[in-house]
């Protein structure tokens, strides 16, 4: 992890964590510190203008608008004398956007679970996204290896595939990159907040931890939805998308083997999906089986320079079979990324290619090319704005997002989509 990250993440143990690896008291409790009863209460607020130049359509008029997302998450504890952890957790997540297209707002329970942690490691049973993102709380994974360390560490973000630039987009072109992002970022269904049961080993001597999960079936990959209005439908230039629908039996795995010195913090790692269409798939879907590799490595150099590499896979998976054979070939993609860290200050950036089928109903090849450069800066030296035991942060951060879509038809046809987002927001969390 970065210096950064690595500092929120001693934060977030001491608070969340004891040293055997159960939970710890946390402050403004009713209980007294022995209390075998605790609670937690972690959040976060980003709020984020963004203005887009070029696009397509009435876009390249430019587009001003802002997302904000707040969410909160509660976490009653039970700990035993020995350190074992029993606890519950929800995640109470609201969302406004404000643009040209419409003004949506959403409010949800993204994710709800219980789980225990001990010298086993931890088990999760419940709504639950999947990897690499953030297995405990808010706190940044080391099983993404890429990364706009300048962005929100959660909720919607910078990093490759994390859907802030692309909700100033029309959605239906937005719409088509964030399905092409996970390429080069993760395996597949790494997002799916679906049921299911995970497993983290703990960290052994070597440095090599693993995780797996199941999925039955990603009923609800969104979460539980309280209240939503005023999606926005896009224009219809790029064409209407095709429903997957559910998947069943969705297994997903991580290795990762981290090595930390004076000089170096060393992460590489791999993550693989497997997972059947479910009935309701499209019939290019259906009876098939996707599988999903993605390998990566990330390095911190004297806790300054941060680099990072990864490579998604999807080839195992079968190609659309009404895909005309001039326009097929392996899903791919690649993501670098590069960050610079200076006391309160973060620069940096990252390069994504990716390159898959088309979701739509006519068949077609979409490929994405992106580069995003940006600068954040930390407010809170002091890490105490909501007093003794509890720590925040206020970050302000900035990007350029710039991105190249092309999508190929059958009859050599082709819908192109280059254009730049601007964007410039405050978050403040808290845990």
């Amino acid at each position: 992890m970065t210096p950064r990250r690595t500092c929120e993440w001693k934060a977030l143990t001491a608070s969340i964590l004891a040293t055997a690896g159960g939970l710890a008291p946390s402050p403004g409790n009713a209980q007294s510190a022995g209390s075998e009863f605790q609670g937690k209460i972690s959040g976060y607020s980003n709020l984020t203008p963004g203005a887009l130049e070029g696009g397509h359509g009435d876009d390249r008029a430019g587009r001003f608008g802002f997302l904000s997302e707040g969410e909160v998450e509660v976490t009653p504890q039970f700990h035993t004398s020995d350190g074992t952890a029993f606890a519950l957790r929800a995640v109470l997540n609201g969302t406004v956007l404000a643009g040209r297209y419409d003004v949506p707002q959403r409010l949800a329970i993204p994710e709800v679970s219980a789980f225990a942690i001990g010298s086993f490691g931890r088990i999760e049973i419940g709504e639950r996204a999947g990897f690499p993102q953030s297995l405990v709380g808010f706190t940044p994974s080391e099983i993404a290896f890429t990364a706009a360390e300048f962005g929100p560490e959660s909720g919607t973000r910078l990093d490759p595939n994390g859907r802030l630039p692309t909700t100033f987009l029309d959605p239906a072109v937005g719409g088509r990159i964030d399905a092409l992002t996970y390429l080069g970022y993760a395996a597949r269904f790494y997002d799916d907040r679906s049921p299911k049961i995970i497993y983290v080993s703990p960290r052994f001597a070597g440095g090599v931890y693993g995780a797996l999960s199941y999925t039955p079936r990603s009923v609800e990959p969104n979460g539980f939805t309280l209240a939503e209005r005023g999606l926005g439908v896009g224009s219809g230039r790029f064409g209407s998308t095709v429903d997957l629908g559910e998947f069943e039996n969705v297994v997903q795995s991580a290795l990762v083997y981290n090595r930390r010195s004076e000089t170096l913090d060393l992460s590489v790692g791999a993550t693989f999906s497997h997972a059947s269409a479910g009935k309701n798939a499209p019939p290019f879907l259906r009876d098939r089986d996707t599988t999903s590799l993605s390998v990566g490595v990330s390095a911190t150099l004297n806790d300054t320079w941060v680099l990072g590499a990864s490579v998604t896979y999807d080839g195992f998976s079968p190609e659309r079979a009404d895909l005309p054979t001039n326009l097929r070939s392996d899903p791919f993609g690649i993501v670098a990324s590069l960050n610079y860290v200076a006391g309160p200050w973060i620069f940096g950036g990252y390069y994504q290619h990716a390159e898959a089928a088309s979701r739509t109903v006519e068949p077609r090849r979409d490929r994405v090319d992106i580069g995003e450069v940006g600068v954040s800066y930390f407010l809170d030296h002091d890490h105490d704005l909501l007093g003794a035991g509890f720590y925040t942060d206020l970050k302000l951060y900035a990007s350029v997002y710039h991105y190249s879509f092309r999508s190929d038809g059958a009859a050599g046809s082709g819908d192109r989509s280059e254009g730049t987002v601007f964007l410039a927001g405050v978050r403040f969390s808290f845990f």
